[in-house]
């Protein structure tokens, strides 16, 4: 199945998650206190799904009808009602029974009828102050959402939700946990709060945020144990394993897979055996072994088959689709696809459905087939604007160009690639848009907070003043006392004048710091190199240098940007300006020059120093992978550098001219293929006032005389 990636813009909110994250730790190890106290109602929970509706807890046979009912929705439905009807009314038992019948009418695609009983649970909340039915209300809108492929909304019913489950199992804990914030006798709902952290998984995966989706199984399994549930323990060690293999951890994923089939094996269900063998199959498949995880899913169709679970057939068939694209055999893809289109469609599942279409139209063009596999796609596109999911748009549109492209319709192809670019410039414009109001709402907050400081400090300056006027009238009483009490307060006056000056002293020192640092990477910025350099020029008629100068450019900067995002371009900013800092020595100066370029002012450096500093900086680049989000990133660079004076002239340059000139030496490097650094030995220029003019004029000079005028040297990286 395909994987769509989203650019996150809501890297802000990922703090948030981490603190609600500590309070998703505390509720589980109230839960687990539960276990311990309640264990009789674990072997229900490891029942398989169609059977044995007649044991257990109502809640337990509840939950088998639920899972059950991903395949049998009309059937698992039924028998809800049927078992609510035989349990004494109660507001517990409805509420139970409404949330799980508008989770089957959820996953099956009824969204109508799934908002009716999101409305009933509301009115159960307004009537009884019950918050359960509201998380169940807020579960319930989440799976719809889910399966209508609006992954982020889903994930925003999810969250509150989980919040209330969280604090329901805390409410339980025998030395009461949280402070009790629900009333006594409020039961864990475990099974529920599972959902709604397997909502939140599986959108952090769309998104490509793989730490945070094994943070949230993590919690899922912690959940699953306490409870003794040994089904969705296998369900979550196989999930583990599967994120570990995308995380580049093969052996914790073979570990966490064999742990999920000995799970398994106790449960005896062959649709969770299935499952399992789907997520070893999607293992393979990211290590490239596209032959295994054909062979695997081969067995989970079998095992889904045994179990009569259709839709997950249909699930199964949409894997094979995408092995056998990546296989090239568009055939075989496109059979499995339109296999699966016809009951992905009864279920209403828009999720699966696109991911179906979008394989089942890569094969047509892949046969040939080009007019619809360009059917296909519009139809796609269409359900993505609907959606509004543009990451995902954007990712169509390059997969359809690059089948376009081998299928020799260039100006197809070519077409896409412009849509693509445009739908990706909005993407960015939006993820801008949406940090900046973030950033202003934030600012506001802080601007807000320092004028309610202010205003408490006024008032405490004028309290004082009121006291110490006071206290003066109070003293002229007895003369004696006057004259000692005025020496005592122009003694305390001056003392505080001197501590409110030393302050401000301070306040300025620290804001003049500030002003010179870049804000992303606390490198110093151009405003503190013009001060560095006017300060060593003092007594000079123009400011000069001697030493090195070296000027760096991250390669293909904008293509980490456009691919990850700006806050994985941040990430790469910041390690990229701590390997300098690292590389140099501890006097020389580095300063974000601006964008992805820094300079380094190395002084006192000899032409040889500066060429082996050039070297070892290149080293440093290139040594280590950069480390972006949980995803390894390559990042190289090119260096323009120079000693000045200039060997061999007379003329001593602005220290400005001379960055101009490593500039000319950057585009040089850039121009030779990148990942190397050149370095001005001499200039050939032999009077003083054409050096001043190739450096005044560099950009002149990159486009017409690039080195004519100067002798280089370099390394590639």
């Amino acid at each position: 199945m395909k994987t769509k990636v989203l650019i996150d813009v809501q890297a802000m909110k990922r703090a948030v998650w981490l603190m609600g994250a500590m309070v998703v730790a505390v509720a589980l190890a109230a839960v687990c206190g539960h276990a311990v106290a309640a264990p009789a109602s674990a072997p229900a929970a490891a029942a398989m799904p169609g059977e044995h509706y007649q044991s257990g807890s109502f809640e337990d046979r509840i939950d088998l009808l639920v899972r059950d009912g991903f395949d049998r929705p009309a059937a698992a439905i039924a028998r809800i009602e049927a078992l609510a009807a035989e349990q004494h009314e109660s507001p517990s038992n409805r509420r139970v029974a409404l949330q799980a019948r508008g989770m089957v009418e959820a996953q099956a695609g009824f969204a109508a009828e799934a908002e009716a009983r999101a409305q009933d649970l509301l009115g159960i909340y307004l009537h009884t102050d019950d918050p359960l039915a509201a998380a169940g209300a807020a579960l319930v809108r989440a799976l719809v959402a889910e399966t209508g492929g609006q992954l982020d909304k889903a994930a925003s019913f999810a969250r509150p939700a989980l919040g209330v489950y969280q604090l329901s199992c805390a409410a339980l804990t025998p030395t009461g946990g949280l402070a009790r914030a629900m009333p006594a006798g409020v039961p864990c709902e475990y099974r529920s709060a599972w959902r709604a952290l397997h909502i939140m998984e599986r959108r952090s995966l769309s998104l490509g945020q793989v730490a945070q989706a094994r943070s949230e199984l993590a919690l899922a399994l912690e959940l699953a144990e306490c409870a003794g549930d040994i089904w969705r323990k296998g369900y979550d060690l196989s999930a583990l394993g599967f994120v570990a293999s995308r995380n580049g951890q093969p052996g914790e994923a073979d570990r966490l897979t064999g742990e999920a089939r000995r799970a398994a094996a106790l449960t005896g269900d062959p649709v969770l055996m299935a499952r399992l063998r789907s997520n070893e199959a999607r293992v393979a498949d990211s290590r490239g072994d596209h032959v295994g995880a054909l062979r695997m899913i081969e067995e989970a169709l079998a095992l889904a088959h045994r179990g009569q679970a259709g839709r997950m057939e249909a699930v199964l068939l949409a894997n094979m689709s995408d092995l056998y694209t990546k296989l090239g055999r568009p055939p075989q893809a496109l059979q499995s696809a339109e296999a699966a289109l016809a009951t992905v469609r009864r279920f209403n599942d828009q999720r699966a459905e696109r991911i179906l279409i979008n394989n089942a139209g890569l094969a047509k063009i892949g046969l040939g087939r080009i007019a619809e596999g360009k059917q296909d796609l519009a139809r796609l596109l269409e359900l993505w604007r609907a959606s509004d999911a543009m990451a995902d748009q954007a990712a169509t549109l390059r997969e359809f160009g690059q089948a376009l492209a081998a299928a020799g319709d260039a100006r197809g192809a070519l077409e896409l690639f412009h849509q693509e670019r445009a739908v990706t410039a909005d993407v960015v414009r939006r993820s801008r848009e949406a940090a900046l109001k973030e950033m202003q709402a934030r600012d506001d907050a802080q601007a807000k907070l320092r004028n309610i400081d202010l205003l408490n400090r006024d008032n405490a300056l004028k309290t004082e003043a009121l006291a110490n006027h006071t206290q003066l009238l109070k003293n002229w009483a007895v003369l004696a006392f006057v004259l000692a009490g005025a020496v005592v307060l122009v003694t305390l006056l001056y003392r505080r004048v001197r501590s409110m000056q030393r302050e401000l002293e301070a306040t300025e020192a620290r804001l003049r710091e500030q002003s010179q640092r870049d804000a992303l990477t606390n490198l110093a910025n151009r405003r503190h190199l013009h001060a560095v350099m006017d300060a060593a020029a003092t007594g000079e008629p123009t400011p000069r240098f001697e030493g090195a100068m070296l000027l760096i450019d991250i390669d293909h900067f904008k293509a980490i940007n456009d691919a990850w995002g700006h806050a994985a371009g941040d990430a790469v900013l910041v390690e990229f300006g701590r390997r300098l800092t690292d590389t140099v020595r501890s006097g020389d100066l580095v300063v974000r020059w601006g964008g992805e370029e820094f300079l380094i002012i190395a002084g006192g450096l000899s032409a040889a120093q500066g060429h082996q500093l050039a070297a070892r900086l290149l080293e440093r680049i290139n040594s280590d992978a950069f480390e972006v989000g949980g995803q390894t990133l390559h990042v190289t660079a090119s260096i323009g550098y120079g000693r000045f004076p200039l060997v061999g002239r007379s003329a001593e340059l602005p220290w400005q001219q001379g960055v101009n000139l490593v500039d000319i030496a950057l585009y040089s490097a850039k121009r030779e293929g990148r990942n190397r650094a050149m370095g001005i030995v001499a200039a050939t220029e032999e009077a003083p006032q054409g050096l001043r003019r190739i450096a005044t004029d560099s950009g002149q000079f990159k486009q017409t005389r690039p080195m004519e005028l100067l002798q280089t040297c370099g390394w590639p990286g």
